[in-house]
């Protein structure tokens, strides 16, 4: 199965790079365009239609309930997960009714962002592959749409500390030492390695050496 092809609809040019980090750190998804309000987003995806959107509810010019509304009129071919801080009862109702993938309230941990989009990745990859459903194969898919997915993790690794060096490194323009990470999410030097070699095998983070005048070069880790 090819990446997901994804764009991201959000005002806030930082929360749009967190959000791009975020998804790219996850396997199978690729960002192919970003939207600062609704009227670019619908432009762009005149031009290229992306598989799925992110989508924010509060934007100028039209916001996300009137893209969301005019993507269905249309019947155009998109998931959408909004990612929002609408919480209101009368926002809920419009944007379930419109059938959208997941709904997350800012702000969010990156293990339930990743839950989201490991569980829309597994369900279309399965639709794709399967013609048709049993009524236990297609429970099991809601169930897990109705559940943030626990994280499963090696040994001595806990999604706490995964979600706070993800979003740490998530938030800076330029590679990071094990110690830089350690010391502003508040552990160990060894532990922040640990986890950091492990993002590098899972290909969430890449490394990258920093070589000095003097002495061994530093290993800096960065969301790939």
């Amino acid at each position: 199965m090819k990446n997901i092809k994804v764009l991201i609809v959000e005002d806030d040019p930082m929360v749009a790079d967190i959000n791009r980090k975020f998804t790219e750190a996850v396997s199978g998804f690729t960002v192919i365009g970003t939207a600062v309000n609704g009227k670019q987003a619908i432009e762009f995806i005149d031009k290229e239609l992306p598989d799925l959107i992110l989508l924010d509810v509060y934007m100028p010019q039209v916001d996300g309930l009137k893209v969301l509304s005019l993507l269905r009129k249309q019947e155009i071919l998109v998931d959408i997960i909004l990612i929002t801080a609408a919480s209101d009862g009368e926002t809920i109702q419009k944007i379930v009714r419109s059938g959208v993938v997941d709904y997350l309230i800012k702000p969010f941990k990156f293990d339930r962002f990743r839950a989201a989009l490991e569980s829309y990745r597994d369900f279309k990859e399965t639709v794709e592959r399967k013609e048709t459903f049993s009524q236990k194969e297609l429970d099991k898919f809601l169930a897990a749409k109705k559940r943030v997915a626990d994280l499963v993790l090696p040994k001595n690794l806990h999604n706490q500390t995964l979600s706070a060096i993800i979003e740490f490194l998530a938030g800076q323009t330029k590679p990071q030492s094990a110690e830089e990470v350690a010391e502003c999410v508040g552990i160990s030097r060894v532990t922040a390695r640990r986890y950091l070699e492990y993002f590098v095998t899972e290909g969430r983070v890449v490394m990258v050496l920093d070589y000095l005048p003097l002495g061994r070069p530093i290993h800096r880790y960065q969301i790939k």
